[in-house]
């Protein structure tokens, strides 16, 4: 699963949870025989293109029946669903041409972002998205389907939108973080925004990258490890990042004269060398087992020895205890168990 598709899942559940919470009320509404009859035909209706016609038809006859919410919500979670691109562009422009309140171009606005980013159109993605922003500023659902649209951008390297999807980004952890929670969003979808930060954060770090800001990829991909320290893309990116950062220290340390500055600076580049051992065991250890990363371990264990053996006196004795004390203490087994 792709990251739009995990972020999209939080808005899809966001909708079916109002779904759940509107069943109640919509129950035994009071409404008319012509708009129970309507519904009905939106219910009967046998995809999500019938739906969306019958939507329409019904909240252009009822735009303020107490069953709009409920159709709304269902027709959301239909489009949602759809797997043609083209076709979820197109039934969720249906969508805000006839539900246009703000939160319900909420509701589907992040479902047209990943039709359009599925359909390959980041351009119309972000023109709809900023748009919306424009008049929602915190809407964090939107937030987070833009920056984690223009971290994919990036990684195809497409950086048209790395500083608006920055922007966004950053904008919605802080949001999170503030604990600015929409007052009709239920907790427990919140808390599955809250539980994004490590990807939001992981994401910024790799913008950052592309940007060449180290210190701003090395913060927030820290930050990234520390939310979610399971995670060895966080410890790839970091000890990519920090090779760089040695690098150049040895470059530079290198092109020194010799004489007291230069004897003087070797603890520091030494200490940048450490820190890349360190993030290397940290991958390793968290990537063991992990297939898609396989490569990346195996040049990594290989770029490990050699650093560790130069600082160790040729030596590997220790490197092994290093990497163990990042792996993951495997769970005891239940002894009450099969």
């Amino acid at each position: 699963m792709n990251n739009r598709s995990v972020f999209l899942s939080v808005a899809a559940g966001i909708i079916v949870s109002l779904t759940l919470g509107s069943a109640s009320v919509a129950a035994q509404p009071k409404v008319s025989p012509e708009e129970q009859k309507m519904a009905q035909a939106f219910e009967a209706a046998p995809d999500a293109t019938g739906k969306a016609t019958a939507a329409a038809e019904f909240v252009k006859k009822f735009p303020k029946s107490s069953l709009r919410p409920m159709i709304a919500e269902k027709l959301a979670d239909q489009i949602r669903d759809i797997t043609n691109a083209d076709q979820k562009i197109t039934l969720a422009q249906q969508f805000k041409a006839a539900f246009n309140s703000p939160a319900e171009e909420e509701m589907i606005m992040p479902v047209l972002i990943v039709g359009y980013a599925d359909a390959k159109k980041p351009d119309e993605a972000f023109s709809a998205g900023s748009t919306f922003l424009a008049q929602h500023p915190d809407s964090v659902p939107v937030l987070v389907e833009l920056a984690t649209l223009a971290t994919e951008q990036a990684k195809q390297r497409n950086g048209k939108f790395i500083t608006t999807g920055e922007q966004y980004g950053v904008h919605s952890i802080e949001l999170i973080e503030a604990n600015k929670k929409p007052a009709d969003m239920p907790d427990a979808i919140w808390n599955e925004y809250k539980a994004l930060l490590p990807r939001l954060y992981q994401s910024m770090g790799i913008l950052g990258m592309v940007r060449n800001d180290r210190a701003v990829t090395l913060t927030r991909l820290t930050k990234a490890s520390e939310l979610d320290p399971k995670d060895p893309f966080n410890y790839l990116l970091i000890s990519g990042s920090l090779n760089d950062e040695y690098q150049d220290a040895a470059k530079r340390y290198q092109a020194m004269p010799d004489g007291a500055p230069k004897t003087a600076e070797l603890p520091n580049v030494l200490a940048k060398l450490d820190r890349v051992i360190d993030a290397y065991a940290h991958f390793i250890a968290l990537s063991e087992g992990n297939p898609q990363l396989a490569t990346m371990r195996q040049q990594e264990t290989e770029d490990l020895e050699k650093y560790y053996k130069y600082r160790h006196n040729g030596k590997t004795d220790g490197m092994q205890q290093l990497i163990d004390k990042y792996k993951i203490p495997a769970k005891p087994k239940d002894p009450f168990s099969p």
